[in-house]
């Protein structure tokens, strides 16, 4: 590993090993802030110096071969040889300030299912979740920032048969299988990359995949996603931003609108054949607990509507 690279490491490492922090913002040198619990906590630190700072983002652009600079001015990436995503804006982004540095720390564990809790209204137990899985039901997790559904997905992927062959896309290494027989493929985080969801999802296809895992729905890969469901990859499961179930089929029928231009009713029905289910997980903001709020049947609810 680079010198810079690990020492850096070695200087965050103190925070990365504290029980229950998740995030790590740092906003001028030889200071940061660290959420713990749900709670901000501010650390003074000497070594996060400028220099070591600005090399460190130079270091990440340069592995995944992307710009840093007054005319790229954010960057998504990851730390080389971790699941750390890193997300970070130029100087000349920002307002009177140096730095704009996230730093999300994944979970130490895959967590039990039982480690989210059931909302006292949900007319499904934990059993019936892990049997979306195991019945290989299209699965869609939904939630917003911080809420937990990458989480979530990857304690529903302990439930897939360890012989399954799987092809995972993400464009963050956050995603954790212990299936040997695995291609786990990460995409640019921008279309303006060498390799991008288009690329990852045909090549995916060719991969002889028994389950396909995408990481995350977004406007560049949703209808290439809900077309692979509709053409025979059943036992899929996804994550897409959205605050409740219905705003999360409403936020894939805008996702798929940026492709193409298509009838509601059209798009609507076509999400309905490629997705079993929605799960709505939030976080607890008093407790910081995550939990599951709702549940969709989603070919139940189109033939409702």
């Amino acid at each position: 590993m680079n010198r810079l690279l690990n020492n850096l490491i070695q200087v965050f490492d103190k925070y990365f090993q504290t029980q229950g922090a998740n995030e790590i913002v740092i906003l001028k040198e030889k200071e940061l802030f660290l959420c713990v619990n749900g709670k901000w906590n501010e650390f003074k630190d000497e070594q996060l110096k400028k220099e070591i700072l600005n090399d460190f983002l130079i270091f990440l652009a340069n592995d995944r071969e992307q710009q840093f600079n007054k005319k790229n001015r954010s960057l998504s990436t990851s730390i080389p040889g971790t699941n750390y995503r890193v997300q970070a804006l130029h100087k000349t982004a920002l307002n009177d300030q140096e730095f704009s540095i996230n730093i999300r720390i994944p979970p130490k564990e895959i967590f039990p299912i039982e480690s989210f809790k059931l909302a006292a209204n949900l007319p499904y137990s934990y059993d019936d979740i892990l049997n979306f899985i195991s019945d290989r039901k299209n699965i869609l997790i939904s939630g917003g920032t911080g809420s937990g559904k990458t989480s979530l997905l990857n304690t529903l992927m302990k439930k897939i048969d360890i012989e399954e062959r799987l092809v995972i896309i993400q464009d963050s290494p956050e995603l954790r299988s212990k299936n040997k027989n695995q291609t786990s493929i990460l995409v640019d985080k921008k279309d303006t990359g060498t390799f991008t969801y288009q690329d990852a999802i045909d090549a995916a296809t060719r991969l002889f995949p028994e389950r396909l895992i995408l990481g995350e729905l977004d406007t560049r890969n949703t209808l290439m996603s809900l077309r692979l469901n509709n053409t025979g990859h059943a036992g899929t499961i996804s994550t897409v931003h959205a605050n409740s179930a219905e705003d999360a089929l409403y936020a894939m029928n805008l996702n798929i609108r940026f492709e193409r231009d298509i009838s509601d009713k059209t798009i609507t029905e076509y999400i309905s054949r490629a997705i079993d289910y929605i799960i709505q997980i939030e976080r607890n903001k008093k407790t910081n607990e995550r939990e599951i709020v709702e549940i969709l049947d989603l070919k139940q609810y189109i033939k409702d509507l």
